[in-house]
């Protein structure tokens, strides 16, 4: 950094330490852009209040296999949720767009058809399948009731979620401000629901009365306390709703204070068990059919005896490339961490791990011939370990686009700029509208903000990363507008 001596003038505008920084960034920095278009984008920067060294940029022309421009080309970066960006091309590259999960229903006795009855206990074997949400596990029972013919189970329902191991927080994510958060929701081989509750609240009639409070799912180990009251208009209102763990279910907690005119709301908060979560909805889901179940809901693991044997009903997820839509386009973490781990529990035969899984995306990344090595921790870049360069981005998004058996999967999985997920209230009115595909990364408590894709122009198609760390200003609006800004200025006009 250029120091000014205290004997200098106090005459020194902002305005001319830019240009102090300026030159520097230009003509003295490493990695820095490109000629002229490289003067404009560090120009836009410093206009933009934003320190040089800690941006990231490469556009690179996919068709004639260049660079156009590079900022800071090999330094790494937090990539937030871009991360996920190569959690699912490992994910197609390994698993094939065909892949789907498997939750495995056996029999641990006999079963008399006639009757419907299980004698002996029901074992379900989980896969990690991440797309199990409550009208799913609905299905589930259905099969078993209308078309396995089951009406009683004489054992217990025994949940086998050995597929992963038993840790169910990723590395690096916090459990200070995002406690209550779904974005930070566990993971296990066999849940449900994105292991999420949605509270939904409304004004009682008068004042001074409870919030009118409903959770779904309604199920034995979710706790509601509700402390919230309803107040006059005239009075401001917040209300406030946090979950925590206690002993073996969660406690839900409203507080604060609803107006009697305030608009009903719903809100999604994390719960603080896996295969408990999903044992909860099926067992409410069997006593609405009817089905009685004569023991407990439990944890365990399928008999090695079992495990040869023929399931007596497989449930199967939709195709993988469903998955990695939902994940993409609206940056669904459970989802990304549910792929991540299930890729080493597939290739080792071991209950997968994030170390595991972490471990194998660094020999892929070899294995494609990519540049370095990433640190590539956890599948949806969460928290502050992840890391990886402007550079090596580009490099992942031209190994994609030169992957013709699931590049149309893998674009067709990513916001459009203007359009749809996470990209659809940005670019509306640019001109590059519709032709951008990227990904977002927001990470506010780090200063990330980050954007990656690829940019289909009719007479040219381009990858690119942008990545911002370490920014003071934590409103993301300012950070989309400069991105945005960025790619009209590097992209080529047709």
């Amino acid at each position: 950094m250029t120091m000014v001596p205290d004997t200098a003038p106090k005459v020194f505008s902002w305005v001319f330490i830019s240009v102090l920084f300026f030159a520097q960034a230009v003509f003295c920095a490493d990695h820095t852009a490109q000629g002229s278009l490289g003067e404009k984008l560090t120009s836009l920067l410093l206009k933009s209040r934003y320190p040089v060294s800690n941006v990231g940029v490469v556009l690179k022309n996919l068709d004639r296999d260049s660079v156009i421009v590079s900022l800071n080309a090999d330094m790494p970066f937090n990539p937030a949720s871009v991360a996920k960006l190569a959690t699912a091309a490992m994910a197609f590259d390994k698993l094939g767009t065909g892949f789907t999960y498997k939750t495995r229903a056996y029999m641990g006795g006999t079963f008399n058809a006639d009757s419907g009855t299980c004698n002996g206990d029901l074992y379900i074997k989980g896969s990690g399948d991440p797309s199990i949400v409550i009208e799913r596990m609905w299905l589930f029972v259905q099969y078993l009731y209308r078309f396995g013919g089951i009406k009683k189970i004489t054992g217990d329902i025994i949940l086998d979620g050995s597929f992963f191991d038993s840790t169910s927080i990723g590395p690096c994510f916090e459990e200070d401000s995002s406690r209550s958060n779904p974005y930070t929701a566990l993971v296990g081989a066999l849940s449900a629901n994105f292991n999420s509750v949605v509270i939904c609240a409304k004004p009682a009639s008068q004042a001074g009365s409870p919030v009118r409070v409903e959770i779904f799912p309604p199920v034995p180990t979710i706790e509601l306390v509700n402390k919230a009251m309803t107040i006059e208009d005239k009075k401001s209102s917040a209300v406030s709703v946090t979950t925590e763990k206690i002993r073996d279910h969660t406690r839900v907690i409203v507080s604060g204070s609803m107006a009697l005119t305030a608009q009903p709301f719903y809100i999604s908060r994390k719960l603080w068990q896996t295969s408990e979560t999903f044992g909860a909805i099926l067992k409410m889901f069997l006593d609405e059919n009817k089905i009685f179940c004569k023991g407990t809901v439990r944890r365990g693991n399928l008999p090695e005896a079992l495990r040869s044997t023929k399931p007596f009903y497989v449930y199967e997820s939709p195709p993988i490339g469903d998955i990695i839509n939902g994940m993409l386009k609206f940056s669904n973490n459970y989802y990304a961490e549910m792929l991540f781990k299930t890729l080493s529990a597939i290739q080792d035969s071991v209950p997968g791990s994030w170390e595991k899984s972490s471990q194998n995306a660094a020999a892929w990344w070899k294995e494609k011939g990519l540049p370095g090595t990433p640190v590539i921790r956890n599948g949806s870049g969460m928290g502050d370990c992840n890391r990886i360069s402007a550079l090596q981005m580009v490099a992942l998004l031209q190994h994609v686009w030169d992957q013709k058996t699931y590049l149309p999967e893998y674009l067709n999985s990513f916001p459009t700029a203007g359009v749809d997920g996470t990209l659809a209230k940005r670019f509306k009115e640019s001109r590059l509208k519709g032709y951008v595909r990227g990904k977002t990364g927001t990470l506010n408590d780090y200063g990330v903000s980050t954007l990656a894709g690829y940019v289909l122009m009719p007479r040219g198609n381009y990858a690119f990363s942008i990545f911002f760390n370490d920014l003071n200003s934590k409103y993301p609006y300012v950070n989309w507008e400069t991105q945005q800004k960025i790619l009209e200025l590097i992209v080529p006009a047709d």
